[in-house]
Formats: structure tokens, sequence, C-alpha cells
């Protein structure tokens, strides 16, 4: 899911507006809880490595992997930031190949999900 979102610009005294997507996804865990995870780059490539992990049980993630399903693989771990205003960055979000990839979660009540992001070429 895209979402737009208004970018501001200020060029010489003048505010200028422009609508930028970010790419949205959303995911629920087996146990029921809801998360969104966001990146502001229009589209998913191989140079996206942060995104914004948020909802309302986000202090309880304990570990983000990526895993691509179709090659039966993973990449190096994901960053975990601190949690701040119901979200956390993720940094060294890592994706080797286009393809689609999940961005799965572990709670530390072991409940899990998982988001499904379609990785494009750069």
């Amino acid at each position: 899911m895209n979402k737009n979102k208004n970018i501001y610009l200020v060029i010489f005294g003048m505010l200028v507006s422009s609508q930028m997507e970010a790419a949205i996804y959303e995911a629920k865990t087996r146990g029921g809880h809801d998360f969104t995870l966001e990146t502001s780059d229009e589209r998913v490539t191989g140079k996206t490595t942060e995104f914004e992990l948020c909802g309302e049980s986000v202090g309880v993630v304990k570990k983000v992997k990526l895993w691509m399903p179709d090659h039966n693989h993973g990449s190096t771990p994901v960053q975990l930031g601190d949690v701040s205003d119901g979200c956390r960055k993720l940094t060294r979000v890592n994706f080797t190949m286009p393809g689609d990839w999940e961005v799965r979660l572990e709670l530390e009540d072991g409940d899990s999900g998982a988001f499904e992001v379609s990785v494009e070429r750069q």
C-alpha cells in the first residue's frame, strides 16, 4: 500500500509543495498485534536500507529478520532502534536481490508476523 506525503520546500522565500509517495505495509501477528512498516522511498529497492516500524506493541519486538521464501534464504540481521512515539527505526536493512521478501517480526512473548515486501530493481 502506498500513501502520499506532502513535502514542503522553501525556495527563495516561496513555499513549494509536492506530493511524494511513501511505501507503507501493514501486518498482523498471529496473536493479533497490528504493525505498519514504512520507508520514505517511493519504492523499495536494494538501496532501501531504513524503515520505520510502528504499532502499539512495538516495544516488545525483539528481532526483525529478512527472508526470501522463493530462494529459501535470508539476509543480515536488521538493527532495531529505540522506541519513540510508538515507532522504532529499522536500520541495516539489506535486501540482497530484487524479488519477494518477508520482513519477519519476533516478539518477546513468542508471537510473530511478517510483512510481504516486493523489492524492485534499482
